[in-house]
């Protein structure tokens, strides 16, 4: 019997980013459904693997990059990522041509998807479809592992004794800078009229998000948690694959929620929901881009934050009220 090949996945170095190109690495795992499939990157990919429905038996992840395997898709664009691909000897190195990387490759191509005013998903499916091939995939589906629920309703009983059936989660932080952050003061409001209608309120985010997280739980009364910088990935997962309502800017556990089918509202300013919109079936992104939208800048410095300003508090309350109405 022949070998069964070896294949590594590079996937991007965000996570909202690796949530986008699920189709694509969904597409590889199912067309090499007889190969060891390794996955190479940042150490979180371990917990976030269970959540990739990527229906295969044989992908883990690995700390270190495999050497001499039979095909390598790079999905970074940087020169770093490909010089360590040239360095494993993988046979074949999947990427494109970027940042002078193209002698790296051996089979390199240049991106047809404009990433300033196309979706990026479609990005990542074009790599695959310049190589040759299939992708049957067009949109986010993730999956909670079976004992995800059990979990996440322990950690909401053990922090204050949350109901799994009435938790609203939270994300008001955005790691790529704070232009893409609606303002904790309008957050504030939303959770505040959220909370007096009876849902509990868990705030995720990382420790350096707390402050912030406390800002928004400022006018809290009802049963709250903030548990930015409490939970590991996989337990933050784990709660919004649980939330009747994922609350969030555009950011990574953005794209988990709505790939999780969580009904999830978020607020666009900075960024165009054209390119990094998330893929999901309930999702309403609010977007009242102001004169500058979308800068694409970490920070802004136009007075008022106007892209973020021009969403009220009301119409984000409205539309998290229309979700839970109607699951409710």
């Amino acid at each position: 019997m022949p070998e069964r090949k070896k294949i590594v996945l590079m996937p991007p170095n965000w996570l909202g980013d690796v949530i986008l190109a699920q189709p694509a690495l969904r597409a590889i795992t199912t067309q090499y459904s007889d190969a060891e499939i390794l996955v190479f990157g940042r150490g979180w990919l371990t917990e976030l693997l269970p959540f990739l429905h990527l229906e295969h038996t044989q992908v883990r992840y690995t700390e270190t990059l495999p050497q001499n395997t039979d095909m390598l898709f790079l999905f970074p664009n940087s020169f770093r990522s490909a010089w360590q691909a040239w360095r494993s000897g993988a046979t074949q190195r999947i990427g494109f041509r970027k940042d002078g990387r193209s002698l790296l490759l051996t089979h390199g191509y240049k991106p047809r998807i404009d990433l300033i005013t196309q979706h990026h998903l479609f990005y990542y499916l074009d790599l695959l479809q310049q190589f040759g091939l299939e992708t049957p995939f067009e949109s986010v589906e993730l999956v909670a592992p079976d004992d995800a629920q059990t979990k996440a309703e322990s950690l909401l009983l053990s922090s204050k004794g949350l109901d799994i059936n009435k938790v609203v989660c939270v994300a008001p932080g955005a790691q790529f800078g704070g232009a893409k952050r609606y303002p904790a003061e309008s957050y504030a409001v939303v959770m505040k009229q959220l909370s007096e209608q009876g849902w509990h309120i868990v705030v995720l985010g990382t420790d350096a998000e707390r402050d912030i997280a406390s800002q928004c739980l400022q006018h809290v009364s009802g049963l709250h948690w903030n548990a930015a910088g409490e939970t590991s990935l996989t337990e933050a997962l784990q709660l919004v694959s649980v939330a009747r309502l994922m609350l969030c800017n555009d950011s990574g556990l953005m794209h988990v929620a709505a790939g999780l089918n969580v009904p999830t509202v978020t607020m666009f300013g900075a960024t165009n929901p054209a390119r990094t919109s998330p893929s999901g079936k309930r999702v309403n992104v609010l977007y009242k881009p102001a004169k500058c939208s979308p800068c694409l800048q970490r920070e802004c410095d136009v007075l008022g934050h106007p892209c973020m300003g021009n969403i009220l508090p009301e119409m984000v309350t409205r539309a998290c009220l229309d979700f839970l109405g109607k699951s409710g």
